[in-house]
């Protein structure tokens, strides 16, 4: 394997001059560099990175924690902050929380261990004390700390008003509103679409019925089973408000239940990821807009890791998808 010394000694120069060339760090002749970069190509020499690293202190690496890849908006939430942390300069490390026991806490004490400069957490299982006695860089989406680590979050509020609105638009008179079993306590936000559509609704005499799902199973059999238990418990509902994967798993099954879409039953799901424009009739969708949640997440981060104390919450637009089922 070529060393740097190999490189100093093809070049003809003393080793600290060529480490200078090749980390940028500190002054060398330009003809000097370009024959030490030269010597460096032609030995096909690749610098130590983490070498590097370890002498600033850094990783040069980003953990990101998810519940899992198999839901359509954390899939697409942890593409968008590679590529946004990438032009950043950093690399990744994607945690998946759901399947493992203590992988929430073994990836905690890894940021704490030095092994990441930051983190990136979506997840909503663990509890906030270990986030909180935590001394490294932390961003939360969509979980409040209580103001103790800064948040990226969506409008939830203006979304479940802006549900509502179809859903009133269309002569809806009985809605079920469905979401994640965590999210009915505060700290988890996107309870807040979910809230406000029930106060809206309710206001103009509408009924609002509420259900919840299991945080830690992603897969569509689950869905669908829910889904399915819910045509059976509620079978006058005629509109239902739900995640991406859960209101498509709610057009399928409920079809099979017989009911015609939308006349009959009106469904609006809220993230509005390309899942739902795969299907057809196409789901119409309160979107977040994941591509901004990333690029704000990754600029708390980075100004975070680079010293800054105050950093203030963001709250993302959402906007409305036309589709066929409302």
């Amino acid at each position: 394997m070529t060393s740097i010394k190999d490189v100093a000694n093809l070049a003809g120069v003393g080793l600290g001059t060529a480490s200078r060339a090749l980390s940028g760090n500190g002054y060398v002749a330009p003809e000097t560099k370009k024959r030490i970069e030269e010597a460096a190509k032609k030995l096909s020499y690749k610098p130590n990175v983490l070498a590097q690293n370890l002498l600033k202190n850094s990783s040069g690496i980003i953990g990101i924690l998810i519940p899992t890849l198999d839901h359509c908006f954390f899939s697409r939430l942890v593409q968008e902050l590679e590529s946004a942390l990438y032009k950043k300069g950093y690399k990744t490390m994607v945690c998946c929380t759901v399947s493992m026991e203590h992988g929430e806490q073994d990836y905690l004490d890894m940021l704490e261990n030095n092994l990441v400069d930051g983190i990136i957490t979506a997840t909503h299982s663990f509890n906030d004390e270990a986030y909180l006695r935590s001394s490294r860089v932390i961003v939360s989406f969509d979980r409040d700390f209580g103001g103790h680590i800064p948040m990226v979050r969506s409008d939830h509020r203006a979304a479940g008003r802006m549900a509502a609105e179809h859903f009133m638009e269309k002569g809806c008179k009985k809605v079920l509103s469905i979401y994640g079993e965590d999210a009915r306590e505060g700290h988890i936000i996107v309870g807040l679409a979910h809230r406000e559509l029930k106060d809206c609704l309710e206001f103009q005499g509408i009924q609002v019925l509420e259900d919840y799902i299991s945080q830690d199973k992603f897969d569509m059999r689950h869905y669908s089973e829910k889904a399915a238990e819910c045509l059976k418990k509620y079978q006058d509902i005629d509109g239902v408000f739900a995640s991406d994967p859960l209101a498509e798993a709610f057009l399928w099954e409920g079809k099979r239940f017989g009911k015609k879409i939308p006349e009959e039953l009106k469904i609006i799901s809220y993230d509005g990821t390309e899942r739902t424009r795969s299907v057809f009739p196409r789901i119409s969708s309160v979107v977040q807009q994941i591509d901004k949640i990333s690029l704000e997440l990754t600029d708390i981060l980075t100004r975070k890791i680079q010293g800054e104390e105050e950093v203030e919450d963001k709250i993302t637009e959402i906007r409305w998808q036309q589709g066929e089922t409302c």
